[in-house]
C-alpha cells in the first residue's frame, strides 16, 4: 500500500481515489485482512486526498473494506431499509423514554441515532466512538461509569450530552448538533458557527433532515 500512500499524498480528486481504489483491489488479492483497510480523505485547502493511512489533521476515515465491497460508513456494514426501520421501531420506546428524561424531543435523539450508528448498538468507530449514539469514552466519563454497549445506558449518556450542549448554545438545534459531532469547543472556537470541517458541515443537515421527517411522524 505504500505507492497508495504517496499517490495520495500528492494527488487530488478523482484521479486519486481511483488510484486509491486500485491499490486496495491489488491489496485484497494479496492479504486475508482486507476487511482491515481503511481509507481516510485528507483536505489541503478545498482539495481532498486520499490514502489508506491518516495524512495530517484534517484527515478523517472516509471509508473501509470490507474484503469485497467498499462501504461509506467507516465501522459499521450495510443495512437495508428494512432493517433500518426495524432497528428504530423497536428502539422507539427506549428513545421515548429517555427523550422524556431528559426534556429532549425524541425526534431528535431519534435522528441523532439513525445517522450515528444507524440503530446498531454494536457499533464502534475508528476514533473509539461506541454504540447507538456513538458517545466517547471521554464524554461518558464526564457523567459517570457507563456500559456504552448497553443501549439504554448508551442513549442516556447521550442525552445527557445532548441536553448540555443545548442549554450550552441556547436552544439552538443547529449549533448542539454541530457540537455533537465536532465538540463544543470546536462551535465555541468559530464564533458559535456550525465548524467548516467538511465531515460536520455534512452530518448537521442529515441529522436536521431526518430531526423534521420524525418530527412529521410522530403522534399526537
Amino acid at each position: 500500500m505504500n505507492s497508495i500512500r504517496r499517490s495520495a499524498a500528492h494527488k487530488s480528486g478523482a484521479a486519486t481515489m481511483r488510484q486509491v481504489l486500485f491499490g486496495i483491489a491489488l491489496c485484497s488479492m494479496a492479504t486475508t485482512h482486507a476487511e482491515d483497510l481503511k481509507i481516510y480523505r485528507s483536505y489541503d485547502g478545498q482539495v481532498p486526498t486520499y490514502s489508506d493511512r491518516p495524512i495530517n489533521k484534517t484527515s478523517q476515515v472516509f471509508a473501509r473494506f470490507d474484503g469485497n465491497r467498499l462501504w461509506p460508513r467507516a465501522g459499521t456494514g450495510p443495512v437495508s431499509l428494512p432493517q433500518l426501520t426495524a432497528r428504530r421501531t423497536a428502539l422507539d420506546p427506549l428513545v421515548q423514554r429517555v427523550a422524556t428524561a431528559h426534556g429532549l424531543q425524541p425526534a431528535l435523539l431519534k435522528a441523532i441515532i439513525e445517522v450515528e450508528s444507524g440503530f446498531n448498538s454494536r457499533a464502534l468507530s475508528p476514533k473509539g466512538a461506541v454504540g447507538l449514539m456513538q458517545v466517547m469514552p471521554a464524554t461518558a466519563a464526564r457523567y459517570g461509569r457507563f456500559d456504552l454497549y448497553s443501549p439504554e445506558q448508551n442513549v442516556d449518556v447521550g442525552a445527557r450530552y445532548l441536553r448540555d450542549l443545548l442549554g450550552m448554545f441556547g436552544g439552538d438545534v443547529q449549533l448542539a448538533v454541530a457540537a455533537y459531532n465536532a465538540g463544543e469547543n470546536a462551535v465555541i472556537r468559530h464564533g458559535r458557527r456550525v465548524p467548516p470541517y467538511s465531515e460536520t458541515i455534512k452530518y448537521v443537515p442529515m441529522v436536521l433532515d431526518r430531526y423534521k421527517r420524525f418530527q412529521g411522524q410522530a403522534g399526537p
